[in-house]
This record gives structure tokens, C-alpha cells and sequence, in this order.
């Protein structure tokens, strides 16, 4: 595991599959939550390197499409069924997937493949770090490495819309207004589409 610096806040990550071959996976979301002393999210967490590899990971909807091109990269993670060619383990939930606007984690995660098993440096009881120094005082006794990014811009999680309910729900806000979401959702609300164009 380790820690990556990111445009919301400071995240724990790991390779999905693990370092060993025969990984399903499993193993490697049960030590990001110990660590992080919290129950698991709804859904698993993965931050991309560009909008196309939404596709490797889930089965994107319109409602998903229309999002990742308006607001990514940036502060929206989205929620999504997941791909049936993932592992066994991991097609178990849905899947959470963002394009951070932070340009220097871009190479990471292109090299590595084009993901990483992400969610917040967030322990129980504390804050969210959005600084290394912080981070390390959270998790330097569970992590390999952590990546000094400077402080993070925002200091807030992103904005979680679960693209999986029709119409789709916003589970968590962030700096997105509600207003941008359904607009380009083509909603005045979450149950009243805007009217047909003439």
C-alpha cells in the first residue's frame, strides 16, 4: 500500500490485484480498510488515469457518460456496475471511479496500468489528510510510501453521484452544485426531466 496525493484529499492506495498473481483482490481491500479503522465504502474506489478506462472497470451508463465528459478530470467520483471481466472478488460490488485533475498522478497511474484501488486517507476519528506530513502521522506505519504532493487543492472528498439508480442519486456533496449535475443530467431535479426540446 501506499499514499498518493490527489486534487480532493490524500488517498491510500493499492494495486487491485496485489503483488502476488494468485490475488484475487479481497485481500487487498481488506487491508486498505484496516488500516483506515472504517468499514468498507458501497462501492470500491478507483481513481483513473483518463475517461476511457471508465470502460476496463464498469459498464457505463448515458447518465455516467455524460458526467465524466463535463466534470473529468476533476472532483466527481461516479458509481457504476462493474465490468464483468474484473475478478470474482472485485465484480462483487459496485465500482467508484474519478479522473483526479492532478496532473502529476497522471504518469503513476498511466504506468501502472491505468488505475489504482484508491479511497481516502481518512482514519477514524481524524480529519481527512490533505497534507503528506499528515498523512504519514495516520499511516506511516501501514503504508511502503507516501508521495509528497504539497497540499492538496481542494481539501474536501469529491462529489459521489450512483449512477446505478435511474434516476441517479447523489450519495455525497461535494464541490459540485446540485444544479451543474442535473442540468447535464438533462434534470431540473432528481424526478423532473427538463422538458423535450421542440
Amino acid at each position: 500500500m501506499v499514499v498518493v496525493p490527489t486534487d480532493t484529499i490524500y488517498g491510500i492506495a493499492a494495486l487491485p490485484g496485489g503483488a502476488h498473481p494468485d490475488s484475487t483482490g479481497a485481500d487487498v481491500v481488506r487491508r486498505i480498510y484496516d488500516a483506515r479503522e472504517r468499514e468498507p465504502e458501497p462501492a470500491l474506489p478507483f481513481l483513473l488515469a483518463s475517461r476511457p478506462d471508465m470502460g476496463r472497470l464498469t459498464r457505463p451508463n448515458i447518465a455516467a457518460i455524460r458526467l465524466a465528459r463535463r466534470f473529468w478530470p476533476g472532483s466527481l467520483t461516479l458509481i457504476l456496475p462493474p465490468s464483468p471481466d474484473l475478478p470474482a472478488a472485485l465484480r462483487a460490488f459496485p465500482i467508484a471511479v474519478r479522473v483526479p485533475n492532478f496532473p502529476a498522478l497522471i504518469p503513476l497511474l498511466t504506468a501502472i496500468g491505468g488505475y489504482l484501488l484508491t479511497t481516502g486517507a481518512i482514519r477514524s476519528g481524524y480529519s481527512p489528510a490533505i497534507t503528506a506530513s499528515e498523512a504519514n502521522q495516520l499511516f506511516g506505519n501501514d503504508v511502503a510510501l507516501i508521495l509528497d504532493g504539497g497540499r492538496t487543492p481542494y481539501g474536501i472528498p469529491s462529489t459521489i453521484i450512483d449512477c446505478v439508480s435511474d434516476p441517479p442519486e447523489i450519495l455525497r456533496r461535494g464541490s459540485i452544485p446540485d444544479e451543474q449535475i442535473w442540468q447535464v443530467l438533462q434534470y431540473t431535479s432528481p424526478d423532473r426531466p427538463l422538458p423535450e426540446e421542440p
